[in-house]
C-alpha cells in the first residue's frame, strides 16, 4: 500500500551556503573563517604598507636631527650657532610631526575608517584661511595669491580636514611656481557640486605622469630643470580626504603652462543660515 504520511526513510538536510555539501551551520563556521582569514590579510598588508611608508617618509628629517646635534654637541659653539641649530631641529620635527599626522590620515582609509564630520561651515572661509596660512611662504618667493571667494557658502563638512586639503594644493602650487608668478583660487558651485581649483605657473607635468601624481612618493620630472613634481604623501593624503567626503579630483597639465587641481565634492549646504545675507 501507499506509505504512510511522513514515513519513509528521512533525508539529509541540504546545504543552503557556506561549504558545499556540508550541514548549514558547518558551512556557516567555514564562511567566516575565511572572511577572517582575508581580513587577516588586508591588515597585515595595510601594516607593511604602514611600515614602508613610515620608514621611507622619516629618513630624512631623522638623518637631519642626528647630523645637527651630532654637529653641536662635538664641539662648544657660540650662541647664535645654537640658535641657529634649534631652529633647524625645530623645523625637522615640525616635519615629522605633519608626516606622523599624515600616515596616521592614510592608515584609516587603508583601513576604510576614515570618517569625516558633517559640522556646519562656511566654505569659503575655510578656503580663505588657508589661503592666509599660505601667505608667508608665498611671500618668500614673491608669489601673489589671487582669490576669487566673495560669495559665501554655506556648507557641511569636516573643517580641519578641509583645510588641510586646500593646503595641501596651495603648498604645491607655491613650492612648484617660479618667483614672482601667481597663484589662482576660485570656489564656484554648479550642477548640485563644489569645485575648488588651484592654478599654477609651474613647469608642468608631462601626460605619462599624470595618471600616477596621487600615488605615495611618485616622482615625476619636470619639463624644466628644478626640483621634481610629488614625491611625498601630500596628494595621497588629498586623494583620500576627497573620496572620504564623497568628491573626486582632477588635474589639468602641460609642460611649460602651468597645472590646474580641481577638487570636486558634493554639494552639502548647510542648514545654519543665521549668518548667511536675506535676500532683497
Amino acid at each position: 500500500g501507499r506509505p504512510k504520511r511522513g514515513g519513509g526513510r528521512a533525508h539529509a538536510p541540504r546545504a543552503t551556503g557556506g561549504v558545499p555539501g556540508r550541514p548549514d551551520k558547518i558551512g556557516q563556521w567555514g564562511a567566516a573563517f575565511d572572511r577572517l582569514w582575508v581580513q587577516r590579510g588586508m591588515a597585515v598588508a595595510q601594516l607593511r604598507q604602514f611600515v614602508s611608508d613610515a620608514s621611507h617618509e622619516l629618513r630624512t628629517p631623522l638623518a637631519v636631527l642626528r647630523g645637527e646635534t651630532e654637529l653641536v654637541l662635538g664641539e662648544p659653539r657660540t650662541e647664535e650657532e645654537y640658535r641657529r641649530a634649534l631652529e633647524v631641529i625645530q623645523d625637522e620635527l615640525g616635519k615629522l610631526s605633519r608626516i606622523v599626522e599624515g600616515l596616521f590620515t592614510l592608515t584609516l582609509a587603508d583601513a576604510g575608517q576614515l570618517r569625516l564630520a558633517r559640522e556646519p561651515l562656511y566654505l569659503n572661509e575655510v578656503l580663505e584661511e588657508a589661503c592666509t596660512r599660505a601667505a608667508s611662504r608665498a611671500q618668500g618667493k614673491q608669489i601673489s595669491i589671487q582669490r576669487e571667494l566673495t560669495k559665501e557658502m554655506a556648507y557641511r563638512g569636516d573643517e580641519a580636514f578641509l583645510r588641510q586639503l586646500f593646503l595641501i594644493f596651495l603648498d604645491n602650487a607655491i613650492k612648484y611656481s617660479p618667483p614672482g608668478s601667481c597663484v589662482r583660487v576660485s570656489l564656484q558651485t554648479r550642477d548640485g557640486v563644489v569645485r575648488a581649483c588651484f592654478e599654477d605657473q609651474g613647469p608642468g607635468i608631462a601626460s605619462e605622469h599624470l595618471p600616477h601624481i596621487f600615488e605615495r612618493f611618485y616622482r615625476a620630472a619636470p619639463a624644466s630643470d628644478g626640483e621634481n613634481h610629488s614625491g611625498g604623501l601630500g596628494l595621497a593624503i588629498a586623494q583620500a580626504i576627497v573620496r572620504a567626503q564623497g568628491g573626486s579630483i582632477e588635474c589639468q597639465s602641460e609642460p611649460g603652462a602651468g597645472s590646474t587641481f580641481i577638487v570636486t565634492l558634493p554639494f552639502q549646504p548647510s542648514d545654519d543660515t543665521s549668518r548667511v545675507p536675506a535676500q532683497a
